[in-house]
């Protein structure tokens, strides 16, 4: 299999926002790569990520801790950078993305725009070339 890593952030940033459940790959203390299914959103033209069970989750404590992750779309790589996004306004635009993009989604949906689950807001921002 062939394998890209994508540095065209605008690339990155329509996969996060097209795909419904994408493929965040995080890594552990020893090198070991773990891939998790989760949402994530686009608002004005930047990626963010939440952890609907709060912040001790694995994969969002492995992100937390080194800052870098990387998206993968099969045999397309994106790498980012994570920074915590916990300023009101951004936290009310990422709810009504979340909303909008997950719709239908009923008690999932609404774990992710609720209560503490906003503190592990992101932005997930794709590393240049």
């Amino acid at each position: 299999m062939v394998v890209t890593i994508m540095t065209d952030s605008t690339a990155a940033i329509a996969h996060l926002d097209r795909t419904g459940t994408v493929r965040l790959a995080t890594r552990t203390e020893d090198g070991r790569e773990i891939v998790t299914k989760i949402w994530a959103v686009v608002v004005d033209g930047q990626a963010y990520i939440r952890n609907g069970y709060g912040d001790s989750s694995k994969w969002y404590a492995r992100l937390r801790r080194t800052g870098e992750a990387t998206f993968v779309d099969g045999g397309t790589r994106y790498d980012v950078t994570a920074q915590l996004a916990a300023d009101e306004a951004t936290n009310a635009k990422v709810d009504d993305a979340y909303s909008a993009k997950y719709a239908g989604s009923g008690s999932s949906l609404r774990m992710m725009i609720t209560g503490d689950v906003r503190t592990t807001t992101l932005r997930v921002t794709p590393v240049p070339a």
